[in-house]
């Protein structure tokens, strides 16, 4: 009987050594290089792609001049499966390089799906490269007619990105703003009018920018024909479901109003 004890007790040490000493993959890396984006530009590329790919986004370090940045994609969890991983950002005046990074993985877990060529690195490569294509394409574009108008929410990774801090989670919402006056007219614009609907209804008038939020604020009353305007306004943080106001032609007192749905992801 101690014979059986003495056979099975090896028999578990050397199961658990084994399973401690499962070796790993080194992390798998593919570069991205786009000379023509802008530090930001690339920083918020890099964030799209992640969340296009439905990884939650852990922790972001934003790419400056001279300064690498990163983005942490994934759980704990879906790194340790080699599901998430990590993407470095560099850039400056030679555009910029974008390397996303799968993370290493147990030997055993690359049998099958996990060794197929769609890791974390090969699709946030394709997403990547995808959007900044149709960046450039539709920036080569002539400008569309009438007058054109969008308002984007930002969260608190995106604030970070373009604004420098989490705004969101001291309490403000920045919301992006552009406008293209694709007119022969010149168009006016009340910004203290830029009204958001919350979801319970009701309202919601811009507040004064945080000193944050200060250097990038929306500041126009007129645009010209052609201009083309963009900046934030900001608000209370809530749930919002759209947003409405009015750009008042300037030859005929004549106005028009717009209304923009906010998606939901």
């Amino acid at each position: 009987m101690s014979y059986y004890r003495a056979a099975f007790f090896s028999l578990a040490v050397a199961s658990l050594v084994a399973t401690s000493c499962t070796p790993t993959m080194p992390p798998r890396t593919r570069t991205v290089s786009a000379p023509k984006l802008s530090c930001e530009q690339a920083n918020r590329l890099a964030y799209r792609s992640v969340q296009i790919l439905g990884h939650p986004v852990e922790s972001v370090q934003v790419a400056t001049p001279g300064s690498v940045g990163y983005i942490v994609a994934g759980t704990n969890a879906e790194v340790r499966q080699g599901e998430g991983g990590r993407v470095t950002i560099t850039c400056g005046a030679q555009g910029a390089t974008v390397v996303p990074e799968r993370a290493g993985v147990a030997v055993p877990s690359l049998i099958g799906a996990a060794e197929r060529p769609g890791g974390f690195h090969n699709n946030f490569a394709r997403t990547f490269s995808i959007l900044a294509a149709n960046q450039e394409a539709y920036a080569k574009q002539g400008p569309k007619g009438g007058l054109n108008m969008t308002l984007t929410p930002f969260d608190g990774f995106e604030s970070q990105i373009e604004l420098g801090s989490d705004l969101p989670a001291s309490g403000v919402l920045p919301v992006k703003v552009e406008i293209h006056n694709n007119t022969p007219r010149p168009y006016g614009i009340e910004l203290d009018k830029v009204y958001l609907r919350a979801a319970g209804g009701g309202r919601v008038t811009p507040m004064t920018a945080p000193a944050a939020g200060q250097s990038k604020a929306l500041q126009v009353d007129t645009l010209q024909p052609g201009q083309r305007v963009s900046g934030f306004l900001f608000y209370p943080m809530g749930s919002y479901s759209s947003a409405s106001t009015i750009l008042i032609d300037k030859e005929n007192n004549e106005r028009e109003g717009f209304s923009i749905q906010f998606g939901k992801d």
